[in-house]
């Protein structure tokens, strides 16, 4: 009885223990739910952040579709403005090289005048040393006569001859020098009229020639101020996409970053999450390894209580006082309603299951088989 008694508050003192980590297993799993609980909470809260980021980023990749649309049309009309502007330089050095054959032309022209100038003034030198040496030789000739005429007027015999000859001598010099003098006149003026139309030529040509380059210089000076133009609105155009590109991989970058962060704290939440839930699926099955644990002690006990309400029956009186007073708990327990003594047949049957579905220890099988 002393041993059994032994046993049986050993067995109670289990069974308390055993009792309490339960308590307090049922508590932790209590705590671990109100965790899943809010870290489901915060998963939520991180799934409704990333669905937000998911949509930002859509729409960041849609605007950036719509930029790089829109760059490429700027490249678009960049290409044409530069074949424009190609056009333009090529229509340019078209009118450069005129000008230049055009200038060229006029400085021939210029050429052609000085030279015609230079003609016409050694005409005219030439027509005034004919003019002077025809002078010249008119006063030789005036001279030789009133140098002859004094010794022939001397001889009175001879003067209705001399006189005679000498107006005939006279009128001849008259005329051949006046012959000469009209005709070296005649081929003066025509000379000098062919000199004076071909200037009145060339003057015409170098006009039109000039006003020409003046119309195309007004020309290249109009387009070269639209290629400025066009080429300050292409270096603008050029910055501002450079810009907008620049800004747009800025915040792109940002967002990928933060996106990798945010799936990060996600991997690491859920690895938690998968941690407690294991640690939670660990406690639970301890819960109810424990929890079939004691009630394989109860029916221990109860059977115990069976055999000893049964043993206690054959002893003597003064034996079962001295126990009741030694053992007060088993007393309380054999008070109870002697329907459980049908039980003690089921009690060996049911340890070897509970042994064989949750592995009891050796010492507890003893114990049983005892």
């Amino acid at each position: 009885l002393q041993g059994l008694n032994e046993r049986f508050s050993s067995y109670i003192d289990k069974v308390h223990y055993l009792e309490e980590q339960n308590r307090q297993l049922e508590e932790e799993i209590h705590a671990l739910r109100r965790q899943k609980l809010s870290q489901s909470h915060l998963s939520g809260a991180y799934e409704q952040e990333i669905s937000d980021l998911r949509s930002t980023l859509e729409q960041l990749n849609h605007e950036k579709n719509r930029i790089l649309l829109d760059a490429e049309r700027a490249d678009e009309d960049i290409q044409r403005l530069r074949e424009r502007c190609e056009e333009q330089e090529r229509a340019r050095q078209q009118v450069e090289l005129s000008a230049l054959g055009m200038k060229k032309d006029a400085d021939g022209a210029l050429v052609m005048k000085v030279e015609l100038e230079k003609k016409i003034q050694a005409l005219l030198d030439e027509t005034n040393f004919l003019r002077d040496h025809h002078e010249e030789e008119v006063r030789e000739l005036v001279a030789q006569l009133q140098a002859a005429r004094v010794p022939v007027e001397r001889g009175d015999f001879q003067k209705p001859d001399i006189t005679s000859a000498l107006r005939e001598i006279r009128a001849q010099l008259d005329g051949l020098s006046s012959k000469k003098q009209n005709t070296a006149e005649a081929v003066l003026r025509i000379r000098y009229s062919v000199l004076t139309g071909a200037a009145e030529q060339n003057k015409d040509a170098i006009k039109s020639a000039r006003d020409e380059i003046a119309d195309y210089r007004r020309q290249l000076q109009s387009k070269n101020a639209e290629l400025e133009a066009l080429r300050g609105t292409k270096e603008s155009l050029e910055r501002q996409l450079g810009a907008i590109e620049e800004r747009h991989n800025t915040d792109i970058s940002s967002y990928q970053e933060m996106i990798h962060q945010l799936e990060n704290d996600l991997r690491r939440t859920k690895w938690e999450m998968t941690h407690h839930l294991q640690e939670y699926q660990d406690l639970l099955n301890v819960k109810m390894a424990l929890d079939a644990e004691i009630a394989a002690y109860r029916k221990l006990l109860e059977g115990e209580e069976t055999r000893y309400k049964t043993f206690s029956g054959s002893i003597p009186n003064a034996m079962f006082s001295y126990s009741h007073s030694k053992t007060p708990k088993i007393q309380h327990n054999i008070v109870k309603n002697t329907d459980e003594a049908a039980e003690e047949r089921d009690i060996d049957d049911d340890l070897k299951t509970l042994e064989n579905k949750q592995h009891l220890p050796v010492g507890m099988r003893c114990s049983a088989g005892k």
